[in-house]
């Protein structure tokens, strides 16, 4: 293994003492997944304020979002994969540094630089946001104890998915609190928070040693994988599904897309004669990990389908402008009491059944949204069936699948495997919005919104049906 684990280190210490031990690990590990979660929504609600800033329309300014979230996805296999070589501490320490560095010069491209320097900023913002995530989950996976790891899991789960929920409404305080004329101070806010973080990961962090015994970085394979990603999210941004057949003869659709099929067979070409890959082709052949893999895209496609529901909310309610953002306090606080409950049903049972009736509860919640509460709207209704659906999400947002996947993997790879579900789960959150917006869009009414609300349901018995197949692999060992 590229890092040692708490639980060797501390397996001669008292309990108690590796208990606080534990504690202390998990705590700035999640304030790491904190920081990085929030900034994911908080640029949302002052887009509009910085493109008048600079001057730019709408096409340029929706690129501080879309080149966060295309690089997110690309980089989150390759800082696995450098994780589990170089170790997690080492890894997640300079995230966080290179995730600082990036929100800086964001902030400061108020005044110098201008745009291009907030996108060069957003990219590192990505990459150090991206990075924590699998660094994380992997080490609060590896390090707990079977008997505490759902637990665990399910805690880094809800602070991870709470943090991109209430993104957008820690943005909008903000804004509101400096003023749209110091929106830098977003960025410059987050400073001391990740020096805290950095010193303590320094010194409370437990040591990582350096696995030289993999072979060569598979540096060519890394940047294929990059290249893929990136042309494939950027040819499905440009669709319009209410007119799929014309937009994807644009240019700016397929080329994108023929690039990104002519990456993925010469990176499938490089992987195969890789010491060590960046991506495990065999895992295509190990049907619990596919399964996961499934079911990961499935939940990206859910949860992604949360941030239209303050529009749904203002819509349905005629609420003023901006004012929807409330109603996802429903869905955060379910899920922030049902993640770690989860989590503690997976110690017991297994992550099988947890995911399943997470599924099945979200399944109704979003069925009761789109039979009642779309054709009789009112704040009860409404505020009921997304406490419903947020119940669900708590269970199946993330805990599970980490969960099922690490339990597939050796050790030593369970870094850059859990990278492997994030960006699967990442590219259903990237290339879901199109489709519900194109439903949306495809009904006049509140008809378009129910349309959007089945097929979110539709996705999740999806992965409620691909989750009936599943059995861990070292079950049948």
């Amino acid at each position: 293994m590229t890092d040692t684990s708490i639980q060797e280190e501390l397996e001669h210490r008292p309990e108690s003492g590796q208990g606080a031990r534990l504690g202390l690990v998990l705590a700035i590990y999640l304030t790491g997944l904190l920081i990085g979660g929030l900034y994911v929504g908080m640029v949302s609600p002052a887009r509009t304020v910085i493109q008048a800033h600079f001057g730019i329309d709408d096409t340029t300014g929706i690129w501080m979002i879309n080149i966060y979230t295309l690089f997110y996805a690309a980089l989150i296999p390759i800082i696995g994969k450098v994780a589990d070589r170089r170790g997690r501490k080492h890894v997640f320490t300079a995230c966080i540094g290179i995730f600082c560095v990036g929100a800086m010069l964001c902030g400061v491209s108020q005044r110098v630089g201008g745009f291009g320097l907030l996108l060069f900023g957003r990219v590192l913002q990505a990459a150090g946001a991206g990075g924590t995530i699998p660094v994380a989950n992997a080490e609060i996976g590896t390090s707990f104890p079977p008997d505490k790891r759902g637990t665990a899991l399910g805690i880094a789960a809800v602070v991870a998915g709470v943090s991109n929920v209430f993104g957008a409404v820690v943005g909008s305080a903000v804004v509101g609190a400096f003023g749209v004329e110091n929106w830098s101070m977003m960025f410059f806010l987050c400073a001391p928070f990740c020096i805290a973080v950095i010193v303590a990961a320094v010194t409370l962090l437990p040591a990582s040693t350096l696995d030289e015994s993999r072979g060569k970085m598979d540096i060519a394979g890394s940047l294929l994988f990059a290249l893929a990603i990136l042309l494939l999210l950027l040819g499905v941004k440009a669709l319009d599904f209410t007119a799929l057949g014309t937009s994807i003869v644009r240019p700016e659709a397929w080329g994108p897309l023929i690039g990104a099929v002519v990456a993925i067979v010469a990176f499938r070409f490089v992987e195969r004669r890789a010491e060590d890959p960046v991506f495990h082709l065999e895992y295509l052949r190990n049907r619990p990990i596919v399964i996961t893999m499934i079911v990961s895209f499935f939940i990206g496609c859910f949860v992604i389908s949360l941030v239209l529901v303050p529009e749904l909310a203002e819509y349905a309610m005629n609420e003023p402008l901006g004012s929807g953002g409330y109603y996802v306090l429903a869905i955060g606080l379910t899920s922030f009491v049902t993640s770690p409950v989860g989590g503690k049903i997976i110690d017991k049972v297994g992550p099988k059944p947890v995911l399943i009736t997470g599924l099945a509860v979200s399944i109704a919640g979003l069925l009761f949204l789109a039979l009642v509460a779309a054709t009789h709207p009112s704040f009860i209704s409404l505020v009921a069936g997304l406490a419903v659906v947020g119940a669900g999400m708590g269970m199946a947002m993330g805990a599970p699948t980490n969960y099922m996947i690490l339990e597939n993997v050796s050790a030593d790879e369970s870094t850059s495997a859990i990278a492997t579900i994030a960006l699967i789960r990442q590219i259903g959150t990237s290339l879901a919005p199109a489709v519900f917006v194109g439903l949306i869009a495809s009904t006049p009414g509140m008809g378009g919104y129910r349309n959007m609300l089945l097929s979110v349901a539709l996705f999740n018995v999806l992965a409620l049906v691909t989750m009936l197949f599943y059995r861990s692999g070292k079950q049948g060992q």
